[in-house]
């Protein structure tokens, strides 16, 4: 008698959805579905934008090219120091790599991983100190030697990534965010970077509510005030699935 052969695990995928609201008008944003990278910044995503789509002239034999999110980082860094910009930038950069999520950030811009609407990783901003992040250069500084990185297991139609700049993360709490990708995901809310969006906009501009931004200040400051932070809310919202 023969055993049952077991299939082999099916190559994973990342469909992803974005919202913006500007407020000064600095945040920026990508996403490529071949290479399955995302990732926000204050300035750097064009070039790590235009990295990732070249990054295989070829579309690859099977799914999930293996991009490195520090690589990427540095190649767009790069690119920015020969382009002598002068602004600087936080930045975050993740990628599906087989059946592994991958990360690289410098600074605030950041991401968590929610499982089953829980969420099961949550980036922890470079600083130094109060409100003054990390932040990428053209003229030295804060390196991409000085990036966090890291990677954990992908699990399909289970995995929600939402990803943003500070102006996503100083304004909602976690047990919130888990809330909104919850619901969204029992209801069928489309696209979910919007309500999440829209939801963290209305609690930056509130006034009476405590917000991550505001315990902060206290905390480091001493400075007493409640409310959020007015600031850009860049949210890319990647959903974990298999190829057909």
């Amino acid at each position: 008698m023969e055993c049952d052969k077991e299939e082999p695990p099916r190559d994973l995928r990342m469909e992803f959805e974005s919202c913006y609201v500007p407020d000064h008008n600095e945040d920026a944003h990508f996403g490529h579905a071949r290479t399955g990278v995302i990732g926000v910044a204050d300035g750097l995503m064009a070039l790590a934008g235009i990295a990732a789509r070249g990054w295989r002239r070829r579309p690859p034999r099977r799914p999930g090219t293996r991009v490195c999110p520090l690589v990427l980082l540095d190649l767009a860094h790069h690119r920015t120091v020969l382009s002598r910009t002068p602004a600087a930038s936080t930045a975050v950069i993740l990628s599906l790599a087989g059946r592994a999520l991958k990360w690289a950030y410098v600074g605030d811009s950041g991401f968590a991983v929610l499982r089953d609407g829980r969420i099961l990783y949550r980036s922890k901003p470079q600083q130094q100190f109060f409100h003054c992040p990390l932040q990428l250069n053209a003229t030295g500084g804060t390196t991409v030697a000085d990036a966090a990185g890291g990677k954990v297991p992908a699990k399909e139609g289970r995995d929600v990534v939402v990803v943003g700049t500070d102006g996503l993360f100083d304004n909602v709490w976690d047990d919130e965010l888990e809330r909104i990708v919850r619901m969204g995901t029992a209801m069928g809310f489309s696209p979910m970077a919007e309500a999440i969006a829209a939801s963290v906009h209305e609690t930056a501009t509130c006034r009476y509510k405590d917000m991550p931004y505001s315990v902060e200040k206290l905390k480091h400051q001493g400075t007493a005030t409640t409310g959020g932070k007015p600031d850009d809310i860049t949210v890319v919202v990647a959903f974990i699935v298999s190829y057909d």
